[in-house]
């Protein structure tokens, strides 16, 4: 189905995948293209998490100087007593140089001012660490745990393991970033499965309780950092959640990424939102190794929150 000519559709939009009750309402462009899903990724690491935390492999409470993490120059004794939790929900109080771009570095705090979980600003830092931190309590990569428990159960079709990579620069922090390059059709599986509380097919492949407490609200967008944040969302456990008015809006939950990479799943209305702006594979490397050239004109988050009340007041509402 070709969408609406009324539908705001951003002019930098490459694929647009929008599914209610499993079916497609809307499909443009090329959704089995699989590219840079940029801080998608996060979301994507939200979900292993509650597979691990119910394996009892981690612990959300658990303290950096427990788990003994540390970093390029040493973090101080105040940063080692964030907790996981903190991390999942950027509020780590740790302000140690990413190895990564992508963060608000701009709104960091001075090091050692913030005491961990008082705080929010949009930091790779925490989330790369966050990566680390599962590998080394699951004992497999980031990557490894996707096919196995996500892209595999899920029956991904334009997964390839060999394009997913972890990138950063190693002499700012020891933690890179754990980049994924999938399809917009293989996001929306994820979006699914999250819209249905963790079961594929019958099978409850995330804890249900898990699904719930990730997409919970664990920062108001009140208490954020002025200079940080989407919009009206709040935060989960690498989640953001748009506060947008009407029931269809009840429980929603997103996915970001820059450049225009959106995962929108709105349980209400049982549908589920995905949209790509094509980046090439040779630039993200680029942007995170190091200084990148001529950055892709970007589908904004306002670009897309348009699109989305569109789609939910029309395809979506009949």
């Amino acid at each position: 189905m070709t969408a609406a000519p009324e539908l705001p559709l951003p002019r930098n939009t490459s694929s647009l995948l929008v599914l209610q009750d499993g079916r497609t309402v809307v499909e443009l462009g090329d959704t089995t293209r699989a590219s840079y899903v940029a801080s998608v990724r996060k979301s994507l690491l939200s979900v292993l998490f509650g597979i691990q935390v119910d394996a009892g492999t981690v612990n959300l409470d658990a303290t950096l100087d427990e788990l003994g993490v540390d970093d390029v120059g040493g973090l101080l004794p105040l940063e080692k007593t964030a907790r996981l939790r903190d991390l999942l929900t950027s509020r780590s109080g740790v302000y140690h140089p990413p190895s990564s771009p992508g963060s608000d570095e701009d709104a960091f705090p001075p090091r050692g001012t913030k005491a961990p979980g008082q705080y929010f600003v949009y930091n790779n830092w925490d989330f790369n660490a966050a990566g680390a931190i599962f590998e080394k309590a699951g004992g497999l990569t980031v990557f490894d745990a996707f096919e196995k428990y996500l892209a595999g159960p899920l029956g991904f079709e334009d997964y390839d393991p060999t394009r997913q990579r972890m990138l950063g620069n190693a002499r700012k922090s020891a933690f890179p970033a754990y980049h994924f390059f999938l399809s917009a059709r293989d996001l929306a599986k994820i979006g699914l499965l999250m819209a249905s509380g963790g079961q594929w097919e019958g099978r409850q492949h995330v804890p249900r309780e898990w699904v719930r407490d990730s997409v919970a609200t664990h920062v108001r967008r009140a208490d954020m950092a002025p200079a940080t944040g989407f919009g009206t969302c709040d935060y989960g456990y690498l989640w953001w959640l748009p506060r947008e008015p009407g029931p269809q809006w009840e429980g929603a939950f997103l996915a970001a990424g820059n450049y225009g990479q959106f995962l929108l799943v709105l349980p209400a209305i049982r549908s589920v939102i995905v949209h790509r702006r094509f980046v090439s594979d040779s630039f993200a490397i680029a942007r995170n190794t190091r200084n990148a050239a001529a950055s892709p004109a970007p589908v904004t988050h306002a670009e897309f929150m348009d699109l989305a009340r569109a789609l939910v007041a029309g395809p979506l509402a009949r």
